[in-house]
């Protein structure tokens, strides 16, 4: 290609996990630093760049069909050049080069800076099968929308542990920390962007620091992150059970900016399950874990991950998941069934459960949730909680949409605020009226009331 004089627009589409959505702001920077312009529909893109997610199957396939939508506007379009970046070409950059010749280039998990130098036809290196991660550093630009309230913050990326069922550490490598300087220096310029949350993610947050060996904690980097000014709440996800001690639920809950809000992926709760999966606990550091996390910070809204159809899963480890779910009552969980992914050490292991079979346990876990949401939303009823506006949704103002600290957000549903003329951005106390599925309705509590 040589230049990238005749590419005005670039279009990004970005999938799979937070992590991604920062790797995707980081490529958008590049590029609109070499002065392309970002365009929000594919058919007025030069330039279409696809972050990609190959963390199971059904994210892969989503790439693949992303992939092959967005590669007709290659062939019959305005685009002159389509990117395959992410997690997929990392994984699989020789099939999917075979597979698709339509795209152009292809860019792995551990350079989306670079993406700029790719497309002026520069080498860069993919090392596709080794793993490679990617940390910002003081030079790293980000493109974030002015006024975004919430934006999340990469902390580290890659994960040192080795889950039977992960294809991660292949992908991404072991795990690695930004400085808390460093952090620090991009939560200021969110907030000074507008950003009043920060979400901190990793693949491993609470493991956060430990790869630098000179002190650097999640604890001592939360410390920082609450004198910033202008930040209200902070949201720590993906924190592994064996991580979560007293020391580190202590110091969340005493910051003020640390919202009550702990996700903690359990994964399963059966012991057979939790060993054959490699968690590196049982149940009873588990049941430790969230007794312990109830005690010091009873008023944290729990969060955690489920997975199902692992190989030589019975129907008695699904009833003791169910049980376990029924004694600790998440306030949020999400399900996913297992997918046999090459380069795991689970790959192949026998017997396999049906794909139907897995299905069907998915289904039965999650309608088990819904009871155990609808039963936690009634108690909520009455209750009185800060809610951060995010959007106006209907033209007189009398319907904002906003979520409460113990939703984080995309994932845990919304608060309906009625009758309030807020603005995005504004923290306020609503009273919560009403439930629908795993949304609420709320409205503001006026001064007297309070």
């Amino acid at each position: 290609m040589g230049n990238m004089d005749n590419l005005k627009t670039v279009y990004f589409v970005s999938l799979g996990c937070p992590k991604n959505r920062v790797d995707t702001d980081v490529m958008a920077a590049a590029l609109v630093e070499r002065g392309l312009e970002l365009v929000f529909s594919p058919d007025e893109a030069d330039v279409i760049v696809v972050n990609t997610c190959s963390f199971i199957g059904d994210a892969k396939e989503e790439s693949v069909d992303e992939l092959l939508e967005m590669a007709q506007y290659r062939s019959r379009g305005r685009c002159q050049m389509l990117v395959a970046a992410g997690c997929l070409p990392q994984r699989n950059g020789d099939d999917l080069k075979e597979a698709m010749p339509e795209i152009d280039v292809m860019l792995g998990t551990g350079s989306p800076d670079r993406i700029a130098d790719l497309l002026e036809g520069q080498k860069v290196e993919l090392h596709p099968g080794t793993g490679a991660h990617f940390l910002q550093n003081e030079g790293t630009a980000r493109l974030v929308t002015p006024g975004q309230t919430s934006v999340y913050i990469k902390i580290a990326d890659g994960c040192s542990r080795k889950c039977a069922f992960c294809a991660i550490p292949g992908i991404r490598g072991k795990a690695g920390s930004r400085s808390i300087e460093n952090v620090v220096a991009e939560a200021k310029m969110l907030a000074e962007y507008g950003a009043k949350e920060l979400v901190l993610v990793a693949q491993d947050t609470a493991a956060y620091g430990r790869d630098l060996k000179d002190g650097t904690s999640l604890q001592k980097l939360l410390v920082e992150l609450n004198k910033i000014d202008g930040v209200h709440w902070i949201r720590v996800m993906y924190l592994y059970p064996d991580s979560v001690d007293a020391a580190l639920l202590e110091t969340m809950r005493d910051l003020k900016k640390v919202v009550p809000y702990l996700d903690i992926p359990i994964q399963h709760a059966s012991e057979s399950m939790l060993r054959a999966m490699r968690r590196g606990h049982g149940q009873r550091e588990l049941k430790t874990c969230l007794l312990e996390t109830r005690r010091i910070w009873p008023e944290a809204f729990l969060r955690t991950t489920v997975l199902v159809g692992f190989p030589e899963e019975t129907d008695a480890d699904i009833d003791e998941l169910l049980a376990f779910m029924e004694e600790y009552r998440f306030n949020h969980l999400g399900a996913f069934r297992y997918s046999d992914e090459e380069g795991t050490p689970a790959f192949g292991r026998q017997p396999q459960v049906s794909k139907k079979e897995s299905y069907n346990r998915f289904r039965k876990v999650m309608a088990r949730q819904r009871k155990i949401v609808n039963k936690n939303h009634r108690a909520l009823v009455g209750q009185t909680l800060d809610v951060l506006v995010e959007d106006v949704e209907d033209e007189g103002g009398f319907v904002l949409l906003g979520r409460h600290a113990g939703q984080a957000p995309e994932i845990d549903g919304i608060t309906y605020i009625v009758n309030c003329d807020a603005q995005p951005g504004d923290i306020i106390p609503c009273r919560i009226t009403e439930f629908k599925e795993h949304d609420l309705v709320a409205e503001p509590v006026q001064e007297d009331d309070v």
